[in-house]
Formats: C-alpha cells, structure tokens, sequence
C-alpha cells in the first residue's frame, strides 16, 4: 500500500519522496536524514531515512515505536 501511494504522488509532483524506516511515513527526500541501517533490522539496504518527527523524538531520548 505504502508503495502505491508513494508511486502516486512520485507521478503527480515531480519531488521525490521516501518512505521513514521507523514509522513508516511518506517524507520528502529533502527533509529525511539518512542513517546507517541496524544489522538486526529486516531491511536489505545498509542506509535508511528517517522523518523529522522521528528524527526529534529520537534527539528527545524516545527510544521505541510510536503508537499508531
């Protein structure tokens, strides 16, 4: 589902979007950090990104997953 959305918006607004490793979220390329990926994770790719709001509630000391 994820990758629909992101293909919709990627033909319908020239930016490029992401999705953010730790909550999953559609973010603009432009404001997503780019971080090493955890060896433990499910992912097949060493970098991942993150959204602001992840980036700031990490920088806060929060240390699991939102509830969504």
């Amino acid at each position: 589902m994820q990758e629909d959305v992101l293909g919709t918006r990627r033909t319908a607004i020239s930016e490029t979007y992401v999705t953010c490793a730790r909550c999953n979220k559609a973010t603009r390329l432009r404001y997503a950090r780019v971080i090493q990926s955890d060896v433990l994770s499910d992912s097949n790719s060493e970098f991942e990104y993150l959204c602001p709001e992840c980036q700031k509630a990490l920088a806060d000391g929060e240390k699991d997953l939102p509830i969504v």
